[in-house]
C-alpha cells in the first residue's frame, strides 16, 4: 500500500517594510532618503500642507523633516477654508486652532510613537527671518518649548489649544567668529546682536 506523500508548504518571507520618511514642503529638492511632499505638481506626494487633515493615517510615519516652511504658516487661526474633504466629522478639532499649533499637531498625529521630527527655520533675530516677503512667523528658540506637554503644564499653559508632545533639542547655525569666543561672551552676543545666529535646527521626538 502506497503512503500518500505530503509536501511541506514552502515558507516565504514577507518583504521588509521600509520606514516612511516624509520631507514636508520639499520644493524641487526632497531630502535624500525621504519622500517629498509639496504642492509642487512634480512632488512624490502632491499635498497642500495648509489644508487639514493631511492624507496620512494616525501613527504611520517614521520620520518627518521640514526645512524653511513653518515661517510661511499664516499668522491666524484655522477657518473652514483651511479644511479639506477628509475633515468630514472631525472639523471641530481644527476650527479656531492657531495655524502653527495645527501644523505641529498634524505632524504629531501621523508620527509613530518615538517618531522624529526635524524642523529648520530662520531665527527671529536675523535678516533671513525677514528677507522673504512671504514669511509670516518669526521664531525664537523658546517657541519650541510650547510643543512639549510637560512644559505647558509646568508653566500653567496647558489650556492652550495644542495636543502635541514633542521633546528634543534646539541648536542653531551661527557666525563663525562666535566659535573662538568664550562661552559667556558668545551667549551675550547671540542674545543681544542681530545676524549672529541664522537658523534654528530642532530635532524632536513624538512622545506618545
Amino acid at each position: 500500500m502506497n503512503k500518500a506523500k505530503h509536501k511541506k508548504p514552502k515558507l516565504s518571507l514577507a518583504a521588509p517594510t521600509l520606514p516612511l520618511k516624509l520631507d514636508l514642503a520639499c520644493g524641487q529638492r526632497p531630502r535624500e532618503g525621504f519622500e517629498g511632499v509639496d504642492i509642487w505638481p512634480k512632488a512624490q506626494h502632491v499635498v497642500n500642507l495648509m489644508k487639514f487633515p493631511w492624507p496620512w493615517k494616525d501613527n504611520t510615519v517614521d520620520e518627518l523633516h521640514s526645512s524653511h516652511f513653518i515661517e510661511h504658516l499664516p499668522l491666524r487661526d484655522l477657518t473652514a477654508d483651511d479644511l479639506n474633504e477628509r475633515a468630514n466629522g472631525t472639523a471641530e478639532q481644527y476650527l479656531g486652532q492657531d495655524f502653527l499649533f495645527a501644523f505641529f499637531d498634524e505632524c504629531y498625529r501621523i508620527l509613530k510613537p518615538d517618531g522624529v521630527l526635524t524642523v529648520i527655520c530662520p531665527t527671529a533675530r536675523s535678516n533671513r527671518g525677514f528677507q522673504d516677503p512671504t514669511h509670516r512667523r518669526f521664531i525664537v528658540a523658546e517657541t519650541f518649548a510650547y510643543l512639549w506637554r510637560q512644559w505647558r503644564v509646568d508653566n500653567l499653559l496647558d489650556h492652550y489649544r495644542v495636543k502635541c508632545n514633542f521633546a528634543g533639542t534646539v541648536n542653531h547655525t551661527q557666525l563663525s567668529e562666535l566659535n573662538v569666543m568664550n562661552p559667556e561672551s558668545a551667549a551675550r552676543r547671540m542674545n543681544e546682536s542681530w545676524n549672529v545666529i541664522f537658523d534654528w535646527h530642532a530635532v524632536m521626538k513624538a512622545i506618545k
